[in-house]
């Protein structure tokens, strides 16, 4: 209280009797009123320069705030020099949110074409499975018939003959090899030592094996393929070979 009444002694002290440039009229509750240039609201205070520095009065003891003129001095008051005009801060309005683009006619043909583009990948890998295993079954029967081609042919030389004959046991030996938990044709080792081991493999029994191994490893990954691709609806009848 005591401090309140000793600004509100000074402002009475320093009044000055020109009013005509005080822009706001400060209307205290207890009646006295003060012109200042400009104010500025800070918390639970009004602030305003003044008496060489700034001047803070609580916003309890304010009647009100209005623009002042002659007519508004009806009682003692203090003209004050104009505070810096305190900058304010624009209000940004939140961009508009996008509108949605209807779809154009090249995005509608993308799924279109990324199904395109994955069954020709598709084809691209069959085909080239299918050109290596018609080169292990040329192969093949080169060595086992004396001729090339899925046609049986009568054997026609003794080399052809034997081919044959070396067919059959290497079919037997993996057979036997299989029958006892053990490695088939070029992975084969030495006979273990038991009371009925396999027969070992010659070096064309082990090579005919290990051609029917590679054959069928590439003619499931082929069946895997056409399966994949009619599971997606994909044309598969170009591509499957016996």
């Amino acid at each position: 209280m005591v401090k309140a009444a000793l600004v509100v002694a000074m402002l009475g002290m320093l009044a000055l009797p020109s009013l005509a440039s005080a822009q706001y009229l400060i209307v205290l509750k207890n009646g006295r009123q003060i012109q200042v240039q400009s104010y500025r609201e800070e918390g639970a205070m009004i602030k305003f320069s003044g008496l060489g520095g700034e001047i803070a009065i609580a916003k309890d003891q304010v009647q009100n705030i209005r623009r002042a003129n002659e007519s508004d001095a009806k009682g003692p008051g203090l003209v004050l020099e104009r505070l810096p005009e305190t900058p304010v801060t624009p209000v940004t309005q939140p961009p508009a949110p996008p509108q949605a683009r209807a779809p154009s006619a090249s995005s509608q043909d993308t799924p279109k074409q990324g199904a395109a583009e994955e069954e020709k990948a598709y084809r691209e890998k069959i085909k080239d499975l299918n050109l290596r295993l018609k080169e292990l079954r040329d192969r093949y029967s080169l060595i086992t018939r004396g001729n090339q081609g899925d046609e049986p042919q009568f054997f026609t030389t003794e080399e052809a003959f034997k081919g044959h004959q070396e067919d059959l046991l290497s079919r037997l030996r993996d057979a036997q090899n299989r029958q006892q938990g053990l490695a088939t044709g070029g992975a084969a080792g030495s006979p273990p030592l038991s009371l009925d081991p396999p027969p070992a493999y010659s070096p064309k029994q082990k090579e005919l094996s290990d051609l029917r191994a590679q054959i069928g490893q590439l003619e499931t990954e082929r069946q895997r393929l056409l399966d994949e691709m009619k599971a997606k609806n994909f044309d598969t009848a170009s591509l499957i070979v016996d």
